[in-house]
């Protein structure tokens, strides 16, 4: 039990100066090695975003091409239609004019 504590009072006194404050010029020491792999750790991640803003670039340019397509065809649909209904009107009159002349004529 004296050994116990006669080492507790031993290791208490070499701790004591332990409770030394930092200086500024160990926190610029920190500061700089913190602030060099805070760049290494960087890195990979710009040349990450530097690739998808040419694969962002690229996509861009693939929906203009898809966005050209699908007006033409969005046109073709239109004119097709319009070409249906000037058919249908067509066969209307077609139809409908001597039939309601025979109608008349009855």
């Amino acid at each position: 039990m004296k050994n116990i504590l006669a080492l507790s009072i031993l290791f208490s006194v070499i701790a004591l100066p332990a409770f030394a404050a930092l200086t500024e010029a160990d926190l610029n020491k920190i500061r700089l090695i913190v602030k060099e792999e805070i760049q290494e750790e960087i890195r990979p991640i710009k040349a990450e975003i530097a690739g998808i803003k040419t694969d962002i670039g690229a996509l861009k340019e693939n929906v203009a091409r898809l966005d050209g397509r699908l007006t033409g065809v969005e046109k073709q649909v239109s004119h097709a239609t319009n070409v249906t209904y000037g058919l249908i009107a067509l066969i209307v009159v077609a139809i409908g004019i001597p039939a309601w002349r025979g109608k008349i004529d009855r």
